[in-house]
């Protein structure tokens, strides 16, 4: 059913419909500015990246008849590569420490790439956090260290490590739940 009115929705937008256009930003805009927000942080930032993906939305629409067999997706592909884009103008993404790491292999398509897509925006999520904060969590949930070791090795309080941990799995918890709110 749900894919059926994406089909609907999508020939009316590319067919330049502008009703059609308002629907899709109504429906969409909270959920994609809390995506990009969560990702760089701040709020005018993402105001400006959520409006930019949907001006794209508006003026790539006469493709989408072709292109776009889930709108849902397409949103938030543009609106992941968007905040990435802006992340690198402001010099805030960097390349992932340990990039062997990957998701397990999915039973679909579908699957795999959502496994794919939960795994880049935990990585853009850790990389982007503070450099303690990061490096715990690497040391942790990477490289299988204890917490002991983890203050040992840093010389900080075991305290100190758990404190990280749990700030970090809050932040990664934050951000995968608008990753899902989007697919939905």
């Amino acid at each position: 059913m749900a894919f059926e009115i994406d089909k609907i929705i999508v020939k009316r937008l590319s067919d330049g419909d502008q009703s059609a256009f308002s629907a899709v930003f109504e429906h969409y805009y909270t959920r994609v500015f809390e995506f990009i927000r969560r990702m760089v942080k701040n709020d005018a930032m993402a105001e400006d990246v959520a409006q930019d993906v949907f001006v794209k939305v508006w003026e790539r629409r006469e493709m989408f008849a072709v292109e776009v067999h889930s709108l849902s997706s397409y949103i938030y592909v543009m609106s992941r590569n968007a905040a990435i884009n802006a992340l690198r103008r402001m010099g805030r993404v960097t390349p992932y420490a340990d990039s062997t790491i990957t998701p397990p292999l999915a039973d679909s398509i579908e699957e795999d790439y959502y496994a794919r897509e939960k795994e880049l925006i935990i990585r853009l999520v850790v990389c982007r956090m503070p450099e303690q904060r990061r490096r715990v969590f690497e040391m942790s949930r990477y490289m299988g260290m204890d917490n002991q070791t983890i203050a040992t090795t840093l010389n900080i309080s075991k305290k100190t490590v758990e404190n990280h941990l749990t700030l970090a799995l809050k932040t990664l918890r934050s951000a995968l739940a608008s990753f899902t709110l989007l697919f939905l």
